[in-house]
């Protein structure tokens, strides 16, 4: 599960899934992917 729509585009390239952790995403304990920076706050 991804916090939001663009976030779930975004790993999504030419039709494949690509790594959230590649793409510098982090995933909460409730297994949510976000972009580092939302973390921080």
């Amino acid at each position: 599960m991804f916090d939001d729509a663009e976030l779930w585009d975004f790993h999504r390239k030419a039709g494949s899934c690509r790594d959230p952790r590649a793409l510098g995403l982090v995933q909460t304990r409730n297994g949510i992917w976000l972009r580092t920076l939302d973390q921080a706050g």
